[in-house]
């Protein structure tokens, strides 16, 4: 148990070491009442020792030195379904709907919603290959590798495990 007069401290350091995390995900972790953690969370904001960010549904914690760009990358990333097709399309650049529905063993429908909304975001881009199949790469494979390799441990799932053991072996 955290004591009371550490709790603000234990709060911003978990912010900074797991960008992103939303409410649910700090009391996950921390083990911290809804009360306790709304006070504390809303004093490191108002004192900026902390930001936070409407993300959908979510309010999503960052520390004031996460760039916007890396913002937006990392709550993609903290969504799992997300996170295995970005995963994917970067080890398989250039995969169709086929490939994807097929490595994810999701149908058709939802790869195809979250393929759009990851072009929506500006994350992967849709391109005609030499044959005429749509074909989808990510836009930035470094930066987005560079991010889960530095927050390898807050991604932590057996997608991120294959594509680090992956990466790591080339």
């Amino acid at each position: 148990m955290i004591v009371l007069s550490d709790v603000r401290t234990v709060i911003e350091a978990l912010v900074l070491r797991s960008p992103g995390l939303h409410f649910r995900g700090i009391q996950r972790k921390l083990g911290l009442a809804n009360g306790v953690l709304e006070h504390h969370l809303r004093t490191l904001l108002r004192s900026r020792i902390i930001e936070s960010e409407r993300d959908g549904q979510f309010v999503r914690f960052y520390s004031p030195s996460t760039l916007p760009k890396e913002r937006t990358l990392i709550s993609i990333l903290r969504q799992a379904r997300l996170r295995e097709i970005i995963r994917f399309l970067i080890s398989h650049p250039g995969s169709d709907y086929k490939a994807v529905v097929q490595e994810l063993k999701l149908s058709t429908s939802t790869i195809s919603w979250h393929l759009g909304r990851l072009e929506r975001m500006g994350v992967v881009t849709r391109e005609k290959n030499s044959i005429g199949l749509t074909c989808f790469v990510v836009k930035r494979p470094q930066e987005l590798t560079r991010i889960i390799l530095a927050y390898r441990l807050n991604f932590l799932d057996k997608a991120v495990d294959s594509y680090l053991d992956t990466w790591e072996s080339l």
